[in-house]
């Protein structure tokens, strides 16, 4: 049975969580955490879970270090005295190959008068184990690691499965009180399958970020309100007339049915997942298919909104609980070239499980043409390694290309490295910075001022180019309408200052500066001391253009012939 994003879903018959009245004081919950060169991040977490208010001796917890560099392994055993490191020997996550537990040699020795008693971990929790990955399976593959160690581990007959599992995000922090009140939602209601957390800002933590998210059929799309005819576009206008929208300061309280809740803080039925335990009886239990894991193919991103529209299309409800609160950054200040492509192939992808044939391909049309757009107005904008990997995007959708395939560009530097790497490390060299936001003039008047006490007297002669209505204009700044007349138009003055490269940053800029300009640094406005190189002529231009013509035919092709997709394997 399967339903469609926005359609009621009928009522399981599964018992509660606990299987008995007393469900809350009994379920046994296993909290699952991905973790990737973040050792100290992932130490807050752990002692968030160890001052939970459900019951510690029934919330075991794994990590799944995925390949982490930074010593995360060994400051976890030294800091929190795991009952067991396991090692999965393998490449990918949907092909486990755990090894037996590590020799507890981590345990500190008992110092003099001390408790002899080292066999239990430091959190207080009923157990905390350490799975250590080979290889970097993203967050995708990580959880389905943690998924498998769950199914491997505390599948045994001496330990018994869960009855929930708990996704937590590497990168937050928990009141005390969120995982009760993830599971009082969800031992109260037999039909729920997944509950969310209200994200609050990590360092604004009155402010809300994120509540509902429903999944629009029409566009493919993620949004906050519910789209026109969706089964909670009711109860949603009563929440917005309430607290006055899903996002800012007000005092969330209560339950809501939606599409999608993010994994940072998600409480998830077991017996949903991987199906009841053998020996359960009933129609449910015999109807029912197991959702399965995450989806292989996808490694970051979109991966738990998937998850999520498959429990619904199973008959399971999706709730979030806006009193369960997680502090998060928000996710756009975490962008960059890499995520956004993980983004865009996936959102794809996922409509091919969730929307009709005919609604598909027109998704999917218009997501092909976007991308072409978009890395044709990259290229053309002192954007061209973006270029690429916007249409990238589009062909890996038509091929099917999945895992760690994403790409941030050239290799990131010392914006002095930079300079002197790209030949502009000199006083005779000019460099033209383009501003189309608020506050490009003022990183860049930042980093002119660094430059000049960093490199006096090699610092590059410094031309601010700004669209004449993000404020006032440095003096001497060429200014330039929004308009194509007069960017083009402007080109002119390129001529006169014969720029030998361009500054962009944050990937933003709507001036193309046809003329000049071998090379041009991209600079990220969060780290202001670093940059990117990349060659931009009218060579590198041409060889794009070609590629995106021969492309562009067969990715429309792909969109008009798209079928809906069907995993053969519980991975999707």
């Amino acid at each position: 049975m399967s339903i469609a994003p926005g359609q009621t879903s009928p009522a399981p018959t599964l018992p509660p969580v606990g299987g008995e009245p007393d469900a809350i004081a009994t379920s046994r919950i296993c909290a699952i955490i991905v973790t990737w060169n973040r050792r100290e991040f992932v130490s807050v977490v752990l002692k968030a879970l160890a001052r939970q208010t459900h019951p510690l001796h029934l919330l075991d917890v794994v990590v799944v270090d995925n390949a982490g560099t930074d010593g995360t392994l060994a400051h976890l055993c030294s800091a929190f005295n795991p009952e067991r490191v396991v090692d999965n020997d393998t490449d990918r996550a949907e092909r486990p190959s755990f090894q037996p537990p590590r020799i507890r040699d981590w345990a500190p020795p008992t110092p003099p008068g001390g408790d002899s008693d080292r066999s239990h971990n430091a959190l207080g929790v009923a157990s905390l184990s350490i799975v250590r990955n080979r290889a970097n399976t993203g967050g995708c593959g990580g959880f389905n690691t943690g998924f498998a160690f769950v199914e491997h581990w505390f599948g045994k007959p001496t330990f018994g499965g869960p009855d929930c599992v708990w996704l937590v995000d590497d990168d937050v922090d928990l009141p005390p009180d969120v995982l009760e009140h993830l599971h009082v939602e969800m031992a109260a209601d037999p039909a729920v399958g997944l509950v969310g957390s209200r994200t609050c800002d990590l360092n604004q933590r009155d402010r809300t970020i994120e509540t509902t998210i429903y999944y629009n059929p029409e566009s493919g799309a993620m949004q906050d309100d519910p789209p026109p005819g969706h089964r909670s576009v009711a109860a949603h206008a009563a929440m917005v007339h309430r607290f006055g929208g899903p996002r800012g300061v007000a005092g969330y309280t209560g339950r809501m049915d939606v599409d999608v809740v993010s994994a940072c803080s998600m409480l998830a039925r077991w017996s949903a997942v991987v199906g009841p335990p053998p020996g359960t009886r009933g129609a449910a239990a015999a109807e029912r298919s197991p959702v399965g894991f995450w989806d292989s193919r996808y490694f970051i991103y979109c991966d738990d909104a998937d998850w999520c529209l498959r429990f619904a299309r199973a008959g399971w409800k999706v709730v979030l609980s806006l009193d369960a609160v997680v502090f998060h950054t928000p996710w756009n200040l975490k962008l960059t070239p890499a995520r956004i492509y993980y983004a865009g192939r996936n959102r794809v992808w996922m409509a091919q499980k969730v929307l009709p044939t005919d609604r598909l391909r027109r998704v999917t049309r218009e997501a092909m043409r976007r991308f072409l757009a978009d890395s044709l107005y990259a290229a053309l904008h002192r954007r061209a390694f973006h270029s690429r990997i916007i249409l990238q995007t589009a062909i890996d959708i038509a091929t099917g290309t999945g895992g760690k395939t994403g790409s941030d560009g050239p290799a990131v530097q010392p914006i002095v490295d930079a300079l002197k790497s790209a030949g502009l490390l000199a006083a005779r060299k000019r460099i033209v910075v383009l501003c189309c936001t608020g506050e490009a003039p003022k990183w860049a008047a930042r980093l002119q001022s660094d430059l000049q006490k960093a490199v006096p007297g090699l610092c590059p002669k410094v031309t601010f180019v700004c669209r004449n209505d993000i404020g006032p204009a440095p003096e001497g700044a060429v200014v330039y309408g929004p308009s194509l007349r007069s960017r083009l138009k402007k080109q002119f003055w390129m001529l006169r200052l014969r720029p030998h490269g361009a500054i962009v940053f944050d990937l933003v800029n709507d001036f193309p500066v046809l003329i000049g300009c071998g090379r041009t640094l991209h600079i990220d406005s969060r780290k202001p001391g670093m940059a990117q190189v990349e060659s931009d002529g009218w060579l590198v231009r041409i060889r794009f253009l070609l590629h995106w013509l021969r492309t562009r035919p067969g990715l429309l092709r792909h969109a008009d012939t798209v079928e809906p997709y069907k995993s053969e394997s519980r991975y999707g």
